[in-house]
């Protein structure tokens, strides 16, 4: 009896065992799921840097066609590019959603792949927000229309657009529909006269690359430094900027200006320094990117050292 017992409680030892062993088996095959899982979602979503828009997946059977379009052109040598802007039908049977990678230049660029282009002429001081382009087709209709902005170096006098999903193509003829880029300059140019000193404050921009203290870096893509030039023309005795400030007008943001340990790579912070005539330099303002394209519009408050008043200059965007 005695030994029966002993060999019913030995068996339950033995099944309690393995039911452990399975238990911690199921736990270390858990742990390891999910280890594998986090690891590889990390591979498959890296973080993405990328200031171009990231592509979205093309419907089938998009039809693109041309509407209009518009060639902007007299500062080549300045931005090194000049543009088009062309107004393209979208057209298919359900919801529209291409991707512009799918349009190549004749000069191998893709539309999706733009940004650098449209950084330049915001440093230059050009309107960007005027052009009202695109650069995400996607529309919960079949029928969609829209403008796509479209760079180009050549010097002939027509550039192709290829479509990859269909092997269709759209030419352009450079010489028609020519518009002077000018008519998309933004300048301030505001003559200010304190005692003897007089300065032009001018080329309102974006800047995208600064030095802090003299080390150089990038403008996170979630940033805007507005920068206002600042000519020195004359100037009688010690005279600086001693503060400045921006005033925003769509919302009436103060955004102060940045100190002298800023600069832009390729100009001087002025604020706090004397002024002397040759010797140009730049007020920086740093504020939080809204959607859509930079807006200046507002204005710049200034004042010098010469002075208890603030000069106000209208920075209106027409």
């Amino acid at each position: 009896m005695a030994r029966r017992k002993r060999r019913v409680r030995a068996d339950r030892v033995i099944i309690l065992l393995l039911l452990t062993a399975l238990v911690m088996g199921l736990l270390a095959f858990g742990i390891y799921e999910g280890i594998s899982y986090f690891s590889n979602r990390e591979k498959k979503d890296p973080v993405n840097n990328n200031t171009d828009p990231k592509p979205v997946e093309t419907s089938e059977g998009i039809k693109v066609s041309l509407v209009d379009y518009q060639v902007y052109t007299g500062d080549s040598e300045n931005l090194g590019f000049d543009f088009i802007v062309a107004e393209l039908n979208f057209k298919g049977d359900g919801p529209i959603s291409f991707d512009l990678g799918n349009l190549q230049t004749s000069e191998k660029i893709y539309l999706n792949n733009i940004s650098k282009y449209l950084n330049t002429l915001q440093e230059k001081s050009y309107k960007v927000s005027k052009l009202d382009i695109k650069t995400m087709i996607i529309s919960d209709q079949n029928d969609y229309t829209c403008k796509v902005f479209i760079p180009y170096t050549t010097d002939s006098y027509s550039l192709r657009l290829l479509n990859s999903v269909d092997a269709s193509m759209i030419e352009f003829n450079l010489d028609r529909h020519i518009n002077d880029i000018s008519t998309l300059k933004f300048e301030t140019e505001q003559q200010i006269e304190i005692g003897n000193t007089n300065v032009t404050v001018s080329s309102c921009s974006v800047s995208t690359m600064m030095l802090h203290n003299g080390m150089e870096y990038q403008v996170p893509a979630t940033m805007n430094v507005y920068t206002f030039s600042i000519n020195v023309n004359n100037v009688e005795g010690d005279v600086m900027i001693t503060d400045a400030k921006f005033v925003r007008a769509a919302d009436e943001e103060v955004i102060t200006c940045m100190d002298e340990t800023y600069e832009s790579v390729k100009q001087v912070n002025c604020l706090g320094k004397r002024l002397v005539v040759g010797e140009n330099g730049a007020l920086f303002f740093e504020t939080i990117a809204s959607s859509g394209s930079p807006d200046y519009s507002g204005f710049l408050m200034l004042m010098f050292s010469n002075s208890n008043d603030w000069v106000k200059i209208p920075t209106v965007l027409e």
